[in-house]
């Protein structure tokens, strides 16, 4: 069962004398449902008095793969995600200073899912906000599902959400 409340459970239980959330993880990836979650994310962390923590994984081991070939030296592919992903946390954590939102990025690397949920066990996460492309059939055979990895082996909440159906279109 996927929880679609978000922001709204939270204020609930905050009119009701207390706070769910003190640290929110939120995976990003810098595709449009990556930005929907950091935008959901900012207003329950700020509705929540929360943190926020940015994470960005780089699968160094399947980039090696897909990187791969005669010649081609996959540090290269290695090097250019870490940098687009140290980008990636700079922006979130602009628009978490400019939220009034205490933020702190991380870079990790390792396999997408595991990497994700070693950081929330790490920082104490008590929520993962997380954005989901929706892919089904083939597609989501093909490519994994990333969201849906978090949320089957996550031991605290998650809650995921989709971009607006204008920007899922084009990613």
């Amino acid at each position: 069962m996927i929880v679609r409340l978000g922001a709204q459970l939270a204020k609930a239980v905050r009119r009701a004398g207390g706070t769910v959330f003190h640290n929110i993880l939120v995976p990003i990836d810098g595709s449009p449902p990556s930005e929907t979650a950091v935008a959901l994310a900012l207003r329950l962390a700020q509705d929540q008095d929360a943190g926020i923590t940015f994470a960005h994984v780089v699968d160094a081991g399947k980039l090696a793969v897909l990187a791969s070939g005669p010649g081609v030296d996959p540090t290269l592919a290695i090097d250019a995600a870490e940098q687009a992903g140290k980008d990636l946390l700079a922006q979130a954590a602009a628009r978490a200073r400019d939220a009034g939102v205490q933020a702190q990025t991380t870079l990790v690397e390792g396999e997408t899912v595991s990497a994700i949920l070693d950081v929330a066990a790490k920082m104490a996460s008590d929520v993962i906000v997380v954005g989901s492309h929706g892919r089904g059939g083939l597609s989501r055979m093909l490519l994994g599902s990333v969201a849906e990895g978090i949320l089957r082996r996550s031991r605290i909440p998650v809650l995921i959400t989709h971009a607006p159906r204008e920007a899922a279109k084009g990613s």
